[in-house]
């Protein structure tokens, strides 16, 4: 069996267990406490960009653009009445004006827009499902009947750049993790070396006395296993710690994008997993290394 905690007594002494009095368990928590804190941020922002893309894909804004206030204001009632009578539309908010200028103030700035310049009508509109082009291009063509100079924007395509710079994100921290994976087991191998070297004499003596380099890799598989769950625990509860502190310091931001970026329950469950598979690969590599390493020392 690859994972055996059963060894007898007497061969758990021919590999000195040296767990808390190790450097290999601290190393491994280390690289499994960075390699936690990016699975959490990858999986938060997928999670953010899933949830948000949702969400912006059922928004769009409608503008008039006409230059008379009166007529501009005819034009926003009416087509707002006509736009509830949609059965698509799910929810209609005509934007007040002052909300708009003051949308406008920090890049036109005050005294701009305290003039009598033409300001457009916003509405904002919440489909009940995602709309596609022909949906959109069909409501503008109707809502045109009420009001000619109009423009209509669906949120997702105007959001387009930042959930494409979230997703080179994401990719980027599967690829950290990755190699994180790659130097936890570079470590591992390397800890499994420097054993063997210093226990040969012991491991010859095995051999001549019948045993096999298969029992000699359950020695330091069980060594490793331990390790590595020691420093899985320890990783593990450090990562949770951190990504708990900002969860809550994320929270407390104003509602946004940023908002949204939250572990949830699914992400939790694979850091609770990522400690185990990370302790199945340290075994898997240290029988490898061991079976390799005996087949040309003996």
């Amino acid at each position: 069996m690859l994972l055996d905690f059963a060894l007898p007594a007497h061969d758990r002494k021919l590999i000195p267990e040296g767990r808390l009095s190790g450097q290999t368990p601290w190393v491994i928590a280390i690289m499994l406490f960075l390699t936690l804190l990016v699975a959490a941020i990858g999986l938060s922002l997928f999670d953010a960009v899933q949830k948000g893309g949702e969400d912006l894909a059922q928004q769009a804004t409608l503008q008039i653009i006409e230059p008379d206030p009166v007529v501009r204001a005819t034009q926003k009632v009416e087509v707002s009445r006509m736009l509830r009578e949609v059965a698509g539309i799910a929810e209609v908010n005509p934007v007040p004006d002052g909300e708009v200028r003051n949308l406008l103030k920090p890049w036109l700035g005050n005294d701009v827009i305290d003039t009598d310049i033409p300001v457009p009508a916003l509405i904002d509109i919440r489909f009940k499902t995602a709309p596609d082009a022909s949906t959109l291009k069909t409501l503008k063509q109707r809502v045109q009947t009420k009001a000619p100079k109009i423009r209509l924007d669906s949120h997702s395509s105007w959001m387009a750049p930042f959930f494409q710079l979230m997703a080179s994100l994401i990719y980027l921290a599967i690829a950290i993790f990755l190699l994180l994976l790659i130097a936890t087991s570079a470590v591992v191998i390397l800890t499994v070396r420097s054993t063997l070297n210093t226990h040969r004499a012991t491991i010859e003596i095995m051999h001549m006395m019948g045993g096999t380099d298969l029992q000699a890799a359950r020695l330091f598989q069980r060594r490793v296993a331990l390790d590595a769950l020691l420093g899985g625990v320890v990783g593990f509860g450090a990562a949770a710690a951190v990504v708990l502190t900002l969860g809550g310091r994320i929270a407390a931001v104003e509602p946004g994008l940023l908002a949204g970026a939250s572990l949830p329950v699914y992400g939790w469950a694979a850091l609770a997993i990522i400690p185990l598979v990370v302790t199945g690969l340290a075994m898997l590599m240290a029988r490898w290394t061991v079976v390799s390493a005996l087949k040309k020392m003996l």
